[in-house]
């Protein structure tokens, strides 16, 4: 634990582990202690209810996707998924030492602030400040950390907390992925300082992640813009973007149907059918319902001529619609996500696959066309 004073207060910052026993251990003992006036968690108010509900919160793939959520939510699985992995591996509660936290608040009658972004804000931020390029580089190596069977053991998260291994991997973070380091890392860090700077209170405990504790406590020097940090920025590029390569092609396919009506026709024709069956091809390798395939195959035409509308789209919600999840898969997807087997038996992955499937070879097969329409053009 770390203590500063700043202007009129005095700040207890206890720097945890999210799945570390001894966090739980260190958290109880300092507000058992200090008895502080209040108690920060590093939590948005949405996660403290979750983390502290006994029912499990009923999540919609329909609304997913429809809120063209499906990318950020696969993030999000994948990374609660690894540290999941890693508190079963030791025994422990993901989350434990803020629990932990909230009750010895609760238990002594002293006011909980959640001082954490929501996470939804946090995810946005992140995924409209990547490119394209870095969006399947960092899916890449997420899936890649996912069927690692590496174990992690009490000592190796223990020593993470530690001060030169934690600004190494800091460090790290912010050469690699600077774009995610920026807001996963240090805009939290401002805008967590920022909000224990305007309360009103002068004995102050704050659980945080080891990882954000010394930025917290340089931004604590300085006074940040909560609603700029609240914003959720414009995505990289135009908003227009998804419609460059289609429209472009639709530009050639113009020009060459003035200089040759049946070649243009054809070309278009076998644009829409290549893409279609690619697409369709997609649903059927990823186990689709063959109403799903059908539709995916019928309406892939709208999803490669609309910057708005994606193919995986229209496959998604057919699936869900035609095969609902259940509850307990919702409650499985730690587990099954690991595994082949899982992605094709949990009907909320089979969902998301299909979801990228269909997409992916839809583009592939635009890009074909892409190719042929331009040697037609200039043969």
């Amino acid at each position: 634990m770390k203590t500063i004073q700043i202007e009129n207060k005095t700040i207890h910052i206890i720097q945890t582990a999210h799945v570390s026993k001894a966090s739980i251990d260190e958290v109880k003992d300092a507000i058992d202690t200090l008895q502080p006036d209040v108690v920060c968690v590093e939590l948005d108010s949405r996660r403290a209810q979750s983390l502290m509900s006994k029912e499990k919160p009923v999540m919609d793939i329909k609304k997913i996707i429809k809120e063209k959520k499906v990318p950020s939510f696969l993030m999000n699985l994948i990374l609660s998924n690894y540290q999941k992995q890693i508190g079963e591996d030791l025994e422990t509660e993901v989350g434990g030492e803020m629990k932990q936290a909230m009750n010895s608040a609760k238990e002594y009658d002293i006011p909980i602030r959640h001082i954490d972004r929501d996470i939804q804000i946090t995810m946005k931020r992140i995924w409209n400040k990547l490119s394209f390029f870095k969006k399947i580089n960092i899916a890449a190596s997420l899936f890649t950390g996912l069927v690692s069977d590496e174990e992690i053991s009490e000592a190796d998260i223990e020593n993470l907390k530690k001060s030169d291994i934690l600004m190494a991997s800091i460090q790290e973070l912010d050469e690699d992925y600077p774009e995610i380091a920026e807001v996963i890392l240090h805009e939290r860090n401002q805008y967590m300082a920022e909000k224990i700077l305007r309360l009103p209170f002068q004995n102050i405990v704050v659980v945080i992640g080891a990882a954000h504790a010394p930025g917290m406590i340089e931004s604590l020097n300085q006074r940040h813009d909560l609603a700029a940090l609240d914003t959720i920025p414009e995505k990289k590029g135009s908003k227009w973007t998804g419609f460059i390569i289609p429209g472009t092609l639709l530009i050639l396919l113009t020009i060459l149907t003035f200089n040759s009506p049946e070649m243009g026709f054809n070309q278009f024709k076998a644009w829409i059918i290549t893409s279609s069956s690619l697409a369709g091809i997609g649903a059927i390798l990823s186990g689709a319902h063959i109403l799903t395939i059908l539709v995916t195959v019928l309406t892939t035409w709208v999803g490669i001529l609309s910057p708005v509308m994606a193919v995986g789209i229209f496959a998604g919600l057919t699936e869900s619609y035609v095969r609902p999840p259940y509850e307990y898969e919702f409650e499985n997807l730690s587990k099954d996500i690991k595994s082949i087997k899982g992605w094709y038996t949990n009907r909320v992955l089979r969902i998301i696959l299909i979801f990228f499937m269909t997409s992916i070879l839809s583009s592939i097969g635009t890009f074909i066309s892409g190719k042929n329409i331009i040697q037609s053009l200039f043969n």
